[in-house]
C-alpha cells in the first residue's frame, strides 16, 4: 500500500454561477484516512473564497464505474476577518479511474449534489 497525493476541483468550472470546490488531499490506502485542505466558491466568482482543512477516509469500491469513495469532514473559518465563527463542511466523492467522478457537499447550510469532479493522483 501506498500514501496517494489528490488534487482535483468539484463542481462545473465552465459555469461561474456554480458552487467549486478545490480540493489537495493526501490518502493513506492502509489505514483509509485522509488529510488536507479545500477552497470553496459559493457561485459568485467576485467573493472571496472559503479555505481550510478536512480530514476523512477514503475506501476502494467495486459500486459501478466508481474505484475510490473518499468521504471528508471539515470546519472552514470564515472568510471575513470581522466574524470568527466556522463552518461545518462535508462531502463525499466517488471517483473513477479514468480521473473522473462525482460528488456534493454541505456547506453554510446549503446542499449541493451530482456535481462533476475532475482529479489527479500522484503516488508517492
Amino acid at each position: 500500500m501506498s500514501t496517494l497525493i489528490i488534487r482535483g476541483t468539484m463542481g462545473s468550472t465552465v459555469n461561474l454561477n456554480s458552487p467549486i470546490v478545490k480540493f489537495n488531499l493526501t490518502a493513506d490506502e492502509e489505514t483509509h484516512q485522509v488529510h488536507g485542505s479545500v477552497e470553496i466558491t459559493l457561485g459568485n466568482p467576485g467573493d472571496k473564497p472559503y479555505k481550510g482543512n478536512v480530514t476523512g477516509t477514503l475506501y476502494a469500491t467495486g459500486f459501478k464505474q466508481f474505484v475510490k469513495v473518499i468521504s471528508l469532514n471539515g470546519y472552514i473559518p470564515s472568510n471575513n476577518p470581522i466574524t470568527p465563527i466556522e463552518f461545518g463542511f462535508n462531502a463525499n466523492m466517488g471517483l473513477e479511474a479514468d480521473g473522473d467522478g462525482v460528488g456534493g457537499f454541505n456547506f453554510k447550510g446549503e446542499h449541493y449534489e451530482e456535481l462533476p469532479i475532475t482529479y489527479k493522483v500522484m503516488e508517492l
